[in-house]
């Protein structure tokens, strides 16, 4: 039977405002036409990390019409980090590729007086353990991050028990309840625009053309807190290889549309594919490795 004859299924394991959410609902109509055939999502979010979805897509038949849009959280993070996720990314699924990257960014709340990372290390070596950060979830990338931030500088932080995800963070920095968060670009640019809060440095490989006054990480001398986030497309393990190679080439079709890339440039985010599926397998392991050593270097389990 020619593939596909029904309609597909994208599980996205985090909310409509999230990453990779945005990047699936920009993909969708142009893997529809691709692949001439109807795409869905289904939303199965919750857990530590969002593990949730996929754990969700690991027992899915291996027949290409169910898909997992995931992240470096879900899928390189949490085998490192957490005992009972119940499967191993690597094993349950193949990867298709990479699709997009983003920066993520140390964001200071306006009334703090701090506007760059030398000011925060200086308050929090004066007040050790009085500025409040909130690390999105608590098997989170981002709760990596400071967990990095904090084993690199050795500052004391006072962490606020994570609520609401990305969104209850932004509330918490607007609302005076917190001093520092970090999260992905796309959250936060309105925000820094407008002057909401203030963007200390970005977690990326090097400056981006939606961020270019906020300096990096590893600029400042902080070498191991990471290099950003990314979602990837991902079919549960045993996908025939026909299949699978129809599911890449839509793939690289949909992402590399100019209203794609514009959508995604406008939310601080770019595309980044990998250039075979054996790439992308590799890039997983790379990541996960990666991760693994960032992990042991801050006690982050």
């Amino acid at each position: 039977m020619t593939f596909p004859s029904n309609s597909i299924k994208i599980i996205l394991p985090f909310g409509p405002p999230g990453f990779s959410s945005r990047v699936g609902f920009s993909l969708q109509p142009h893997l529809s036409k691709f692949l001439r055939t109807k795409i869905t999502f289904e939303h199965i979010t919750g857990g530590l990390g969002g593990s949730n979805g996929p754990r969700a897509a690991a027992k899915c038949a291996p027949d290409g019409y169910s898909l997992l849009l995931a992240t470096i959280g879900n899928i390189a993070l949490l085998p490192n980090i957490l005992s009972d996720y119940g499967i191993d990314p690597i094993k349950s699924f193949i990867p298709v590729t990479k699709i997009a990257v983003t920066p993520n960014i140390l964001v200071a709340r306006t009334g703090l007086g701090a506007t760059s990372l030398n000011d925060i290390l200086k308050l929090a070596q004066e007040h050790p353990g009085k500025l409040k950060f909130h690390g999105i979830n608590e098997r989170s990338i981002h709760m990596l991050e400071f967990k990095s931030l904090i084993a690199e500088t050795s500052i004391k932080l006072n962490s606020i028990k994570p609520e609401g995800g990305s969104e209850g963070a932004i509330r918490a920095m607007k609302n005076g309840e917190i001093d520092l968060t970090i999260t992905t670009g796309p959250r936060l640019l309105e925000g820094i625009r407008l002057g909401e809060f203030v963007a200390i440095a970005a977690i990326s490989d090097q400056r981006t053309t939606f961020y270019p006054e906020i300096p990096t990480m590893a600029e400042l001398g902080l070498k191991t807190i990471g290099s950003g986030s990314w979602t990837g497309l991902f079919v549960p393990k045993g996908v025939p290889n026909h299949i699978l190679k129809k599911i890449f080439d839509a793939t690289i079709y949909a992402a590399q549309k100019k209203t794609v890339v514009q959508e995604l440039n406008e939310q601080a985010a770019v595309i980044d594919l990998n250039n075979s599926l054996g790439d992308a397998l590799d890039f997983i392991k790379n990541e996960t490795d990666r991760l693994r050593k960032a992990c042991a270097a801050s006690n982050f389990s």
